[in-house]
């Protein structure tokens, strides 16, 4: 992870990240990440550190986006034959 506002960078090395592929800014200043050969999101501090790892029902996660105001969250694969997008209310 690149800290643009500090200038520093550090490796997020986890099984749990696995190809990682979309990001977004998560709630309260996280980060959301898809681990494409996991099928789930990677939930992260700004620090690279692991709050969680949600399991989603789709192969090949790649494109994750949440709504400004923290309610939705949306993703997308891209397998073809079987391309899905998941919108989540949290």
């Amino acid at each position: 992870m690149y800290d643009t506002v500090m200038g520093t960078s550090r490796a997020v090395t986890d099984e749990n990240i696995q190809e990682p592929r979309g990001c977004c800014v998560g709630p309260g200043d996280t980060v959301l990440v898809c681990s494409k050969n996991e099928d789930s999101i990677v939930h992260l501090t700004v620090n690279g550190e692991i709050i969680g790892t949600y399991p989603v029902d789709m192969r090949y996660p790649g494109s994750i986006c949440l709504s400004k105001d923290c309610i939705r969250l949306v993703m997308s694969n891209n397998v073809k034959g079987i391309n899905k997008l998941h919108l989540y209310k949290i």
